[in-house]
């Protein structure tokens, strides 16, 4: 698919995402006063080795269960209820329905009713919302600034999908059927999540090697095992024709699961050890976090299925979402610092319309205020006309405030930014000024080296019909015309990722085109930054006009010299054939003179 139809798709998922996130804070904390359909009862539970019977792990001493007479060891025969009670068993319970329990502790069997209360929603609760909220305002700028990328597409969708799986895993609904759509949409969606880190692991340090091809599969096909697994305990919890407890509460699913989480972050930790330079340092930012929270995720998961106390399960969920809210923390450093994706183009927009709406909006209300003060005995005719006045006026207006909010923006938060990429752009229209060429190019790397932070830069100009050599610093090493990198920027007179080109020649980041009449007179090759941030789309094309400024300056002076190389060549024929003539005179005035002698 290409860019045009990606975003969309990519938003939507993301908008679905933030809905069923919205959804579950309101399913655990209700609606307009309204009690919350989401519950508590107090207790643990994980399977047995009696079909059908539900054993209880751990119980909360002041909670629901324990006040109904759980105890932990009960077992729970999930036959002797209904559809929707035993998904409450399994799942979520359903706030003030109370459960009637068929329990068997040791050779004695009762009836024990619990009634779910509201659930205690701690800090804990409030900081992983915030962190699936954080997460999902990335996924989202991903989608709609690097759509076109696949390793960014696959990094949205993972981490929608994450908050996906994590709003619908512990929602309470009445009906019985939405708990089944949940219950199959989570075993689909939460393994792809695990699917879409491993394959945005693959996207560094291509081509893979055998040992990351190997982890990669092994992680899909363990996701496989699970998502039968999964499927099967649902067929089983619906119908009750086998023990789906077998298979719901299975250690053969919480393996499959651990197993593919190992493998996804083998993957990830390979990725980084592969890696490079610039590349290697976005592949930390993003891979490290995201695979340690699952791992820690399977941890979690791994220790609520033990006997442990209630107390301990819930200290265990808090250091999860303490690890957690790393992710975003990570995500929002690889961002703004490491340039993972060009958010600079997006704050400065976010920024000038959330500025411009306030002043928009406060100025309104303030005239509408001072207009009703002044005129309070006015009609309504008049108010209604003054307040069209107001909004006309505002109208007109809008485009001024907003280039003025847009100047103020820049100069404040973007200033060295815009500096950087004014300086770029002036030295482009100067270097047509330039006479000497060994100065014009010593100047045009030390600007891209000043305003870019390059580690290094060079210039390649043409060496001959059919070869281009580097100039400035650079080893005078010539670079054939049908190099690799040398084809893609006469071809498409565009800026080249030097990484996409292994076979060429040509070292660096980028390489950035110098066309001049159509022709390729040189490329400027920009090598890693010194800070490790890579090139955003703005300052490429800074570059871009770089390159071409210089490009024409070059083929100017190129010009210039070969039409002073013709003069010289004109004045030396001329200065030879009056030589010539000189030397001619001469012989004929001597043989006149030696005949007058003679």
């Amino acid at each position: 698919m290409r860019r045009v139809a990606w975003r969309p798709v990519l938003l939507a998922i993301c908008a679905l995402a933030a809905l069923a996130q919205v959804a579950d804070v309101l399913d655990a904390t209700g609606i307009g006063g309204a009690p919350p359909w989401q519950g508590w009862w107090g207790a643990n539970t994980g399977a047995s080795s009696k079909p059908f019977d539900l054993a209880v792990t751990s119980v909360d001493r002041g909670g629901p269960a324990a006040r109904a007479g759980l105890r932990q060891g009960d077992l729970i025969d999930i036959r002797a209820n209904t559809l929707d009670e035993r998904y409450s068993l399994l799942e979520a319970p359903l706030n003030g329905r109370p459960l009637t329990l068929s329990v068997h502790r040791g050779s004695l069997q009762e009836k024990l009713t619990v009634a779910p209360q509201a659930p205690k929603l701690t800090w804990g609760f409030w900081l992983a919302t915030f962190a699936a909220l954080w997460l999902l305002l990335f996924a989202t700028l991903i989608a709609w600034r690097g759509a076109d990328m696949p390793q960014m597409r696959l990094l949205s969708l993972w981490i929608a999908g994450f908050v996906l799986t994590g709003a619908l895993i512990a929602f309470a609904a009445p009906w019985a059927w939405i708990y089944v759509l949940l219950n199959i949409s989570v075993s689909v969606v939460g393994p792809l999540t695990v699917a879409f880190l491993a394959a945005f692991a693959s996207g560094f340090a291509q081509p893979l090697s055998r040992p990351r091809r190997i982890a990669q599969w092994m992680c899909y096909a363990f996701l496989a095992i699970f998502i039968v697994i999964s499927l099967v305990g649902t067929v089983g919890v619906v119908t009750l024709r086998f023990d789906p407890l077998s298979f719901v509460e299975s250690y053969a699913g919480l393996i499959s699961v651990a197993a593919a989480v190992l493998m996804a972050a083998v993957c990830g930790f390979l990725a980084v050890a592969a890696s490079r330079g610039v590349e290697r340092q976005r592949a930390v930012w993003t891979l490290v976090p995201l695979a340690v929270y699952f791992c820690f995720y399977v941890v979690g998961l791994i220790a609520t299925s033990l006997s442990l106390s209630y107390g301990d399960t819930i200290v265990v969920s808090l250091m999860s979402t303490l690890v957690l809210l790393a992710a975003p923390v990570a995500l929002t450093y690889a961002a703004l610092s490491r340039r993972l994706i060009d958010v600079g183009f997006f704050l400065n927009r976010a920024t000038v319309f959330a500025l411009v709406s306030t002043i928009v909006i406060g100025a309104f209300i303030l005239i509408e205020w001072t207009a009703g003060a002044w005129l309070a005995s006015a009609t309504h005719t008049t108010s209604a006309i003054i307040g069209m006045v107001v909004a006309l006026g505002l109208g007109i207006s809008l485009r001024y405030i907003h280039g003025y909010v847009e100047r103020f923006v820049d100069r404040v938060f973007f200033r060295k930014r815009h500096e950087d990429e004014s300086a770029l752009r002036r030295f482009a229209h100067e270097a047509s000024y330039i006479s000497d060429r060994s100065t014009l190019l010593d100047r045009a790397v030390q600007t891209v080296k000043e305003h870019t932070s390059a580690d290094d830069a060079a210039i390649l100009v043409r060496d001959g019909a059919a070869a281009y050599a580097f100039a400035a610093d650079w080893p005078r090493a010539q670079v054939g015309e049908n190099d690799p990198g040398i084809v893609a920027l006469r071809a498409w007179g565009k800026p080249i990722d030097l990484h996409a080109f292994p076979d060429s020649q040509l070292r660096g980041e980028f390489a950035f085109p110098m066309v001049s009449r159509g022709d390729l007179v040189g490329a400027l090759i920009c090598g890693p930054k010194r800070d490790g941030e890579g090139y955003a789309p703005d300052e490429s094309e800074a570059l871009l006009a770089f390159a071409h400024g210089v490009g024409t300056a070059l083929d100017t002076l190129s010009s210039q010299s070969n039409g002073a190389i013709d003069s010289i060549r004109e004045t030396q024929a001329l200065m030879l054939q009056e030589l010539q003539n000189l030397s001619r005179a001469i012989v004929r005035t001597l043989h006149e003179k030696s005949e007058e002698d003679g």
